[in-house]
């Protein structure tokens, strides 16, 4: 998958201590879990484990271009542990 990091993104991740291979292997890892973005219909929020941290990845589905990056919630993280035994 071309995936490409926007600039805002670029800006969070390193606020956030995530490179952007961090990012990238958060998108690449197996197991992902992703949810429909609340406020963009054409994105989804990838949760994936790196350097031991859940981290949300917004994707616009479309072009492939990553929004935003952020560590997981609480919440988001249990979803994810739930859902991925992790």
């Amino acid at each position: 998958m071309k995936v490409t990091i926007s600039d805002h993104a670029k800006g969070r991740a390193s606020k956030w201590g995530i490179s952007e291979e961090g990012i990238r292997r958060v998108l690449s890892k197996s197991p992902a879990v992703s949810v429909p973005s609340k406020t963009d219909p054409e994105a989804i929020v990838v949760f994936g484990k790196y350097e031991a941290k859940t981290w949300g990845v917004v994707l616009n589905v479309n072009t492939l271009n990553v929004i935003t990056v952020r560590p997981a919630s609480k919440k988001e993280r249990r979803f994810y542990e739930q859902k991925t035994g992790n």
